[in-house]
Parts: C-alpha cells; structure tokens; sequence
C-alpha cells in the first residue's frame, strides 16, 4: 500500500515536471509572440485557423454564432476526457446552436499526437458525426495570444458579436459551469 502511495507521487510528480518543461520549451522560442490580454467582456481576436478537412476559416466566419474556442493537445489526457463530456452531452450543444470549435495547438505544443480529426472521432464520436464538434488546427499566431502560457485544455465562451462571455478550462472537470455560462447568455 505504501510503495502504491509513492508510485503514485512520483509519477505525479513526473507529470508535473514534465508539463513544466513544456510550458518552458514551448515559451522558450517565443519571444518574439504577440501577447494579449483577453478577458471577460473584451473582444475575441479574429484569427485563422486551417479546419481538419484542409479549408482555411476565421474566428469572425462564426459571427451570429455563440462559439466555444476550445484549446488542446492532441496528447492530452484531460483534453481526452472533455471529448468524451462533450460527446455525452453533445444534444446540449445541438440545441443551443452552438459551435465548438476544438483547435489543436500549433504544433501541438512541440509533442506528438494523433491528427485533431482522429483526436475527435476517437473520444467524441456522437459530437464529430453530428458536427457539435468542428475540429481544427491552431496557427503559430492564434495559439500565441489565446494560449500564450502554454496551458493545455483551455477555452473560451464567444458570444455571437465576438465578445468573450466566459473563461475556464478543463471541460471534463467544468462543463456544468460552461453549460451554466450558455443558458445565461442566450
């Protein structure tokens, strides 16, 4: 019991460390980003990003829709598990006409994992086919300035003028909140 104890501390403690020396080389030949404040109540930056079928798109494409821009590595366990909520409750989403854009990191933060698409169909397959989910790709600059941390599993709510509503990250651990933040604004 105890050895599982220590087991289990020093692979969380691996994991930390590991996540740490991401951020840091992901940062590290940043220097040059655009970095920005965004916040509740600013405007979402209008950025492209290339859909996983190879079309290129904006944010501002999704005007007149409320939007959650959803942030993560293909690699992510966490990321895993929010498309696996997503999926139980992609009805909600459905619904409520609202697109969840799921970007894939530029470059998935330097790691390799699957495609965003496959990273999709495998954990949210209900979402992926009935597109509650539309899987996409990060450029250098949009991950820069909505990510500029490194942070996996982060998003953000968009209201349909483009204003950011709501941030939080994790939708595994946080989606009754996000759904919470949706019923309010609508």
């Amino acid at each position: 019991m105890k050895r599982n104890r220590i087991a289990v501390g020093i692979v969380a403690m691996i994991a930390v460390l590991t996540i740490a020396l991401l951020f840091m080389r992901y940062n590290s030949g940043n220097s040059n980003a655009v970095s920005q404040n965004i916040t509740t109540g600013s405007m979402a930056p209008d950025y492209g990003f290339t859909l996983a079928n190879g079309s290129h798109t904006n944010l501002y494409a999704y005007r007149g829709h409320v939007v959650v821009l959803w942030f993560v590595a293909t690699w992510c366990p966490s990321c895993a598990q929010g498309n696996e909520a997503i999926n139980q409750n992609y009805q909600f989403f459905e619904q409520r006409g609202i697109k969840v854009i799921e970007l894939e990191l530029y470059n998935d933060l330097g790691y390799s994992g699957p495609p965003i698409a496959s990273f999709v169909n495998s954990y949210a397959p209900i979402a992926y086919s009935n597109d509650a989910i539309i899987p996409a790709l990060a450029g250098y600059n949009m991950t820069a300035v909505y990510d500029s941390k490194g942070y996996l599993d982060i998003y953000y709510l968009i209201s349909r003028n483009g204003t950011v509503l709501y941030i939080n990250g994790s939708p595994a651990s946080t989606l009754g909140q996000l759904e919470g933040a949706i019923n309010s604004s609508l």
